[in-house]
């Protein structure tokens, strides 16, 4: 239940500019909001529960821009596997072995994860179901867990409820889809529907184009999965789009490994958001995460794991990782021509900001959370240092580098408790492990009459097959105008 709380005594890195830090701080939180945030001896209150935050750190809760909650019970499974071999098995093996009733289970794990790390808020990019229940399933799993989340369906023309391929399972799942928006039309909910894209050039561009104005017209998120190949014109399609009117302020463009110059542009002027995978993009072959391009075009990137079966589900590792790897990519310039290099360029406060205010902005709630900021939502995260032999003398740089899920003490969504001195709250831990444990060997005893893995003969050919099927549909966006008044500009 939300009420009256007063984070006390710790650092608190308000991310607000027009703020500013507090070396020892206090939050009074009412109701679920933010109502003052100050120094400790000017913020008193004798009617709030207490919560001491003595040489910890107050930061925004953690927003993770693209994790795939339905893969939580299948985590490792993808550890050692390159994007072609991951992405065969999530979608002829994994996903398939999983039932409705381990749908269910693997986004309410998969959330309880994320608040166990600190991520208050999820874009939960769903894969393509099978069918409604299991698709309801995971949107129910988001819902009992109490995160914050946009449960973004992901659309394609594969089977769906009994539809055969093509056009006809398309628009079965977009039927559906219309269906849970409006169950689900509150955009003051917790968890609210949004969309995510048929994978581009998977489906014919006609197609792409009328799940971009669905959710335009019915002002929901929208996100894809774009340029994340380097090499490979697969999940491309932002060239079509532009020449075709069809990039939208807000969308959310995830991974962006393989962006040209004119496409990092594009996004910038159409007023476009980027979610970077760090460790996915670099482990399975997708390529470098483009973090100094989007800054530099006026982007501010966000941050996501993409999936706990091959990354671990915290988003503190992929704020270091963002920032140690783009600090060596400046700094191997320099070397190249063969200087030292003298500073830095970005900040452990830039990759705070990253991992939390810009994935506020990216997913249209940077008025409501992202920092501590008066009248904001209250989705906090209390970092303890009790681990810690040591103080630091420098609180908000050691809470992002040395920090791992283990010192999050106190997590906040909405103002409501989910995890309070070190553990979850409002669940029986021991049941849910036993659970999910349960669960995953339900899927792996389904691997077994599934198809077997996909030789590298046939990834090959996969690959193949669908850069020409890519280049054939996004092709098609230009029969149109090529035979009417024109393209459009961006």
């Amino acid at each position: 239940m939300t009420g009256k709380y007063l984070l006390t005594g710790g650092y608190v890195a308000t991310l607000d500019d027009s703020i500013g830090d507090f070396a020892k701080g206090a939050v009074l939180v009412v109701n679920g909001i933010i109502k003052a945030v100050g120094n400790v001896e000017d913020l008193s209150t004798t009617d709030a529960e207490i919560i001491d935050t003595t040489d910890g750190v107050v930061i925004p809760g953690m927003i993770d821009t693209h994790r795939h909650a339905s893969m939580a019970l299948t985590r490792g499974l993808g550890a050692d596997q390159s994007l072609l071999h991951f992405l065969s098995n999530t979608y002829l093996r994994w996903l398939p072995a999983t039932g409705i009733e381990d749908m269910h289970l693997s986004a309410f794990v998969g959330a309880l994860e994320a608040l166990d790390c600190g991520v208050t808020t999820i874009i939960d990019t769903c894969e393509s179901f099978h069918s409604k229940e299991h698709a309801e399933a995971e949107l129910e799993g988001l819902k009992d867990s109490g995160i914050r989340a946009f449960f973004a369906y992901g659309m394609s023309d594969g089977e769906y409820n009994g539809a055969p391929i093509g056009q006809d399972a398309w628009k079965a799942r977009l039927d559906h889809l219309a269906e849970m928006r409006a169950a689900n039309p509150s955009s003051e909910s917790l968890v609210q529907v949004a969309l995510q894209l048929s994978i581009p050039g998977t489906v014919p561009f006609n197609l792409t184009a009328a799940e971009i104005k669905f959710a335009q017209e019915n002002n929901m998120l929208c996100c894809s999965h774009s340029c994340g190949l380097n090499n490979s014109v697969i999940s491309t399609g932002l060239d079509e789009r532009a020449d075709t009117g069809l990039m939208l302020p807000g969308h959310v463009y995830i991974h962006c490994t393989n962006l040209s110059e004119r496409q990092v542009k594009l996004i910038a002027e159409t007023k476009g958001k980027v979610s970077i995978a760090m460790e996915t993009d670099m482990q399975m072959g997708m390529g470098l995460p483009p973090i100094r391009s989007c800054l530099e075009h006026g982007i501010q990137p966000s941050l996501s794991i993409d999936t706990s079966a091959a990354v671990a589900p915290d988003l503190l590792s992929q704020m270091r990782l963002a920032l140690q790897t783009q600090r060596f990519l400046d700094n191997l310039a320099i070397h190249s021509r063969r200087q030292i290099p003298l500073h830095l360029d970005y900040t452990a406060r830039d990759a705070l900001r990253w991992g939390t205010r810009n994935g506020a902005d990216a997913v249209g709630l940077g008025d409501q959370i992202g920092t501590i900021t008066p009248g904001k939502r209250a989705d906090l995260v209390f970092l303890s240092n009790k681990r810690f032999l040591t103080p630091s003398a420098y609180p908000l740089a050691t809470a992002v580098l040395h920090s791992t899920a283990a010192d999050v003490d106190t997590v906040m969504v909405n103002g409501v408790i989910k995890k309070r001195d070190g553990q979850l709250v409002g669940h029986d831990i021991e049941v849910i492990r036993q659970k999910a444990k349960a669960g995953l060997q339900r899927i792996l005893d389904n691997l077994a009459t599934m198809r077997s893995e996909m030789t590298p003969d046939e990834i090959s050919k996969y690959l193949e097959d669908a850069g020409r099927s890519t280049r054939v549909n996004l092709g098609q966006a230009y029969l149109t105008h090529v035979a009417g008044d024109g393209f459009r500009s961006t």
